[in-house]
């Protein structure tokens, strides 16, 4: 499935800490929900493969790519952060978190070898995790919030705004089948999943998973030269999503159907969005140049607000109140980085997931967002392998 037009040697097996790696992200769905004082389930399952991947010290490796030396300074960023920030408290909670993220990603992604069949396994569990998440919203779903589907566990609720993320990738694997090898059957998942998106309200992932369809659009253009025939597809592309948008709103719940309308875009806009916005703006553009340079401290934007009391909704306007120009250029370089590698070995699921996952931090600031961590592992995993093996591209 993932690395469709290359041979898979009979001699490449699955490792136990594959195994963990994929029972990771076939759950990574419920990191919403925690177990007692425990803390995230999603966290009690990350340390199986933690666990396997420690166990035979001397196969491990150190290597470093663009992706990782830029994760890297971002995170020493936010310890120098600690001296300077207005709350020492918030900043080290928060920088806890970051770090058990950046240990994950870098044993799990940039100290283990894979081989060939073993990233595919992986992308395979990312895939299948998608569509855990849609069917257990859909058993499990309260609509008690405004109407909008929320995927109900223990007695805890999803938010409708963070859940679409974690099946974008199997979203956009749906596009890339569909685009490039052309199976127009995968249209029917995509209009299911995008049914499942509306559902939850979320305007916000909704322009997330259009992004990735354009990104697939895009690429679809640069690698054929049928131009006629490319503009057929995509016109019949939109306009069976166009269609199929329409009709999901006609049966979809008035309240939740309404957030779509352009009469309440008009009257509600970005649901308050834009004035935190414009109040983080303000303020940084009346800010010191050592606070321009490097921010309030890590995560302390939600205390900068002394208005609403909140963060910018927005991961890159919360980088600069949190750590400044250099903190949001680190973050950039990060995500440019992360797509230069799917650029390059042509792995177009993850291509669009991830510009997806970038159309989401417009509106969230997903600094600690599961879904973006996962696909940040499986780039270094990739760029290592193909290192490795000294392959320049990677057919998907």
């Amino acid at each position: 499935m993932i690395l469709a037009n290359k041979r898979i040697a009979n001699d490449e097996s699955i490792r136990p800490v594959v195994y963990g790696v994929g029972l990771y992200f076939l759950l990574a769905g419920l990191d919403c929900f925690n177990i007692g004082s425990v803390g995230s389930m999603l966290k009690l399952v990350s340390f199986i493969p933690l666990f396997l991947v420690f166990l035979d010290l001397r196969k491990l490796q150190i290597r470093f790519s663009a992706v990782l030396v830029f994760q890297l300074l971002l995170w020493l960023l936010t310890i120098v952060s600690l001296f300077y920030s207005i709350s020492v408290t918030k900043t080290s909670t928060l920088i806890k978190t970051l770090t058990l993220n950046l240990i994950l990603v870098f044993a799990l992604g940039a100290m283990e070898q894979y081989n060939q069949r073993e990233l595919q396994f992986m992308q395979d569990a990312l895939f299948a995790g998608g569509w855990i998440v849609i069917i257990l919203m859909l058993l499990l779903s309260d609509v008690s919030k405004d109407g909008r589907l929320i995927l109900a566990l223990g007695g805890k609720t999803s938010d409708p705004n963070y859940i679409n993320g974690y099946f974008l990738y199997t979203f956009s694997y749906h596009c890339n089948r569909m685009l490039q090898q052309d199976k127009k059957i995968h249209i029917i998942p995509m209009i299911f999943i995008l049914a499942v998106v509306l559902l939850t309200g979320s305007r916000g992932a909704l322009v997330a998973f259009t992004i990735a369809l354009f990104a697939h659009l895009c690429v679809n253009f640069s690698r054929t030269k049928h131009t006629i025939r490319n503009v057929v597809l995509t016109a019949l592309i939109i306009v069976v999503l166009f269609g199929a948008f329409d009709l999901i709103l006609e049966w979809m719940p008035e309240n939740v159907a309404q957030r779509f309308s352009w009469d309440f875009i008009a009257e509600h806009g970005t649901t308050g969005r834009t004035g935190i916005w414009q109040f983080f703006l303000q303020h940084f553009s009346e800010d010191s140049i050592l606070r321009m340079l490097f921010g309030h401290g890590y995560g302390t934007a939600v205390l900068v607000n002394t208005v609403r009391h909140s963060g910018a909704h927005n991961l890159y306007i919360e980088d600069l109140i949190n750590l400044g120009v250099v903190g949001l250029l680190l973050e950039l370089a990060t995500q440019v980085s992360v797509l230069r590698v799917f650029i390059k070995y042509r792995q177009y699921s993850l291509l669009g997931a991830y510009f997806g996952m970038i159309g989401m931090c417009l509106s969230l600031g997903l600094t600690n967002y599961k879904p973006i961590w996962n696909i940040t592992m499986l780039a270094l995993a990739t760029d290592f392998y193909e290192k490795s093996t000294h392959r320049s591209t990677t057919s998907f």
